[in-house]
């Protein structure tokens, strides 16, 4: 993107300031008013105006990089909010792909060193655990199964013995045919890349994927990570349809027997990726009824939900400031008398366990499936 494509796009945003707050009319808390993570938190410089009125002036060559600019940028969670609430109403700025511009843009010597870790871990395939999936008797399409569904194997379970063990058990349970690339995994993608501004990195992966999912006549990708999923959604050029695993567990539900949960009240947060990026709304919500769990919405949720604060790489890079995001967020669980968080993102599930208060647990829809359905810890062997 030029410095003219850049200002092209920042001068489509008038800074009303709208996307400050939620959209609803009655606010039941003032703390529960505004929307964007970094703007609540820090000062105007962080709100989404102010990181236009920064795009403008580095556009126009009226500001030059510093360090406390690349920390301004570097604070924002990339929630989305501010884009999406600004293309409900007459005007649309493109807030995210001007954000991810000026992550490219960075000097690499103001860059986070914990996202520049994190981008050349993408590379890395050595190491991981994905064999376990083999017990379950989960094929790789590389050694000639016929098979045209698979688990996508991003950096939050690759390595994850405990969370592929769960994964593999209820793929199993499914009785669906659902492979993964174990021998030689994809490119494990997720939003790291577009976090540290490495697109460059990003468009090759994704063309080694895209030609494995042709060549290998995959026709859909099951997602665990909803990072995961955004990405590929976004910038996949195959055929291939991307799903979160939350729809394989709600038709898992409507179709295999399972024991309902007995647990307190518990509440539902939309991870950034999978609901305002995906459009995933439903999916989690329905396994959660399913399960037989009495669901209390917080009061911001749906496309209305606040970020958990660990996004954009905040959680990487600036853990002390997630933590203070994720605050905002937990007060807002509490107000809902719920004693349980559930999410669908394993970030969210992070953030969250290192800000929590002790009367309040998280949990993964995922680990909440697989107990429904029995799951022991151990490994079934087909």
């Amino acid at each position: 993107m030029t410095k003219e494509e850049l200002l092209d796009k920042v001068l489509s945003c008038n800074r009303c300031g709208s996307c400050r707050g939620v959209s609803q009319d009655a606010v039941p808390d003032p703390d529960f008013s505004t929307q964007c993570p970094s703007g609540m938190t820090l000062f105007g410089a962080y709100e989404p105006a102010g990181l236009m009125y920064i795009a403008r002036g580095l556009s126009l060559g009226n500001l030059k990089w510093d360090q406390d600019i690349a920390n301004t940028l570097y604070s924002c969670t990339l929630c989305g909010y501010c884009e999406d609430l600004c293309g409900r109403g007459y005007r649309h700025t493109p807030a995210i792909s001007i954000l991810e511009e000026l992550r490219r843009i960075t000097p690499e010597n103001l860059k986070p060193k914990n996202l520049k870790n994190s981008a050349e871990s993408i590379k890395t395939k050595a190491n991981h655990k994905l064999d376990i999936l083999q017990e379950y008797g989960i094929p790789d399409p590389s050694e000639g199964s016929n098979v045209n569904t698979i688990l996508f194997a991003d950096n939050s379970i690759i390595a994850n013995g405990n969370k592929l063990k769960e994964i593999g058990f209820l793929i199993q349970k499914s009785g669906k045919t659902i492979g993964c690339f174990y021998k030689d995994p994809l490119p494990p993608v997720d939003t790291a890349l577009l976090n540290g501004g490495y697109q460059n990195i990003l468009e090759e992966c994704m063309e080694e994927i895209d030609t494995r999912l042709d060549i290998y006549g995959i026709k859909r990708v099951i997602c665990y990570n909803p990072e995961s999923l955004s990405v590929l959604t976004r910038f996949s050029n195959s055929r291939v349809e991307f799903i979160s695993i939350t729809q394989l567990y709600n038709e898992m539900l409507k179709k295999k027997p399972y024991k309902k949960l007995k647990l307190p009240a518990v509440t539902y947060q939309d991870p950034c990726h999978l609901g305002r990026y995906a459009k995933e709304y439903a999916a989690p919500r329905q396994v959660i009824n399913g399960l037989g769990l009495t669901l209390k919405e917080m009061w911001r949720s749906g496309h209305n939900s606040l970020c958990c604060g660990a996004g954009g790489g905040v959680l990487a890079s600036n853990p002390r400031l997630a933590k203070r995001y994720a605050s905002n967020r937990l007060k807002e669980a509490k107000a809902t008398g719920a004693k349980v968080i559930v999410t669908a993102c394993p970030f969210c599930n992070v953030n969250f366990r290192q800000s929590k208060p002790k009367d309040l647990k998280v949990m993964d829809i995922t680990s909440l499936v697989a107990q429904a359905y029995g799951y022991k810890g151990k490994a079934v062997i087909k």
